[in-house]
């Protein structure tokens, strides 16, 4: 389907159906409610806009309504409860069409939250417990901010790599905001990963909805991996092996299976101040295979110089140069390293 509103009535139609299904399952907080809602939404991309717009909508008044100022009986006209009933209909009407019009955005409901952050350097990992009980281990140079809310969990990814643990908890669902991407759950354990081109998402339990702009939300389930790039999000089904692959991390060990000398030569250096780098493109396409530490570099170096008679010049701390065998002794004249 196009995704576009046949008519005026129609956006209507579909904007009404939008806020039934999201305050059905808000109020019931019933995982098979909030599936149905997601089912509908990936019929058609203007389904997924007008959801959008439901739950921000409404977001954003109850937000409005736990931070709006207290009010002296002096300044109440009327009978009690009158100015409350008129602030309920008439400003958050006001303020949720608005929102509906799209002239309010969810990212404004972090405005009035306390935002804590999170990092880590470069070869460095750590693991956080947060407030609601939900734990975050960062990969190495990552960073994030959380916001834990009356209604729900916000988290905010800047850089890097994170896996989350989150605390079940139906009435606040922890909402992962990647770019223009959000990931929705309530308690299941999955990792994020930022790439250069691309946001990769791996459930490890549970199930993870996933809304990128201008796409349908889609939802992944345990064992499944999601790639979300530029308003597309592709599903897929993981083998265990792929599994433990993406998450080996979280245990000290990065595991390679098939992989070119170039991907992984570009997965330790995520760990490493001062790059690995490939000498000779001949070799750049080797496959590589095995499990390594990622703060071991010299391990890993040894399986190359044992299995393909690759050999290295540099490190102490600096640069490492991977090159065939047959050239080193002439890069080490060049550079007047010993080997």
């Amino acid at each position: 389907m196009s995704g576009r509103y046949g008519s005026a009535e129609e956006r209507q139609a579909i904007e009404a159906e939008a806020a039934r299904l999201y305050l059905k399952a808000r109020e019931s907080n019933v995982e098979e409610d909030w599936d149905a809602a997601y089912r509908w939404v990936e019929l058609n991309p203007a389904h997924g806009v007008a959801f959008a717009k439901a739950e921000a909508g409404w977001e954003l008044t109850e937000r409005l309504r736990e931070t709006a100022p207290p009010v002296g009986p002096e300044a109440i006209a009327g009978p009690a409860g009158r100015f409350e009933a008129l602030f309920s209909r008439r400003t958050m009407g006001t303020l949720l069409a608005a929102t509906v019009l799209g002239t309010i955005g969810t990212v404004a409901i972090q405005k009035w939250a306390v935002v804590d952050r999170y990092r880590t350097a470069i070869g460095e990992e750590r693991a956080f417990r947060l407030a609601d009980g939900s734990t975050v281990q960062l990969n190495t140079d990552s960073a994030i901010e959380v916001a834990l809310q009356n209604d729900q969990r916000f988290v905010r990814m800047l850089k890097g790599e994170a896996h989350f643990d989150v605390a079940h908890n139906p009435a606040r669902p922890f909402i992962v905001q990647v770019g223009d991407s959000t990931l929705r759950a309530v308690g299941t354990a999955f990792n994020v990963r930022l790439r250069p081109e691309l946001t990769e998402l791996t459930v490890i339990e549970g199930r993870v909805a996933v809304r990128d702009s201008g796409a349908a939300t889609r939802t992944v389930a345990a064992g499944s991996a999601a790639a979300i790039r530029g308003g597309t999000v592709a599903v897929t089904q993981l083998a265990k092996t792929q599994l433990i692959q993406r998450t080996g991390w979280q245990t000290g060990v990065i595991q390679f299976d098939g992989e070119t000398l170039d991907q992984a030569v570009a997965e330790f250096n995520r760990y490493r101040r001062t790059p690995i780098v490939i000498g000779d493109p001949q070799i750049a396409s080797i496959r590589i295979g095995g499990t390594f530490k990622p703060g071991n570099s010299e391990q890993f170096v040894s399986a190359l110089k044992l299995s393909f008679g690759i050999r290295s010049v540099g490190d102490n701390g600096a640069s490492i140069i991977l090159l065939p065998d047959d050239k080193t002794d002439q890069l080490q004249q060049d550079t007047g390293r010993p080997r």
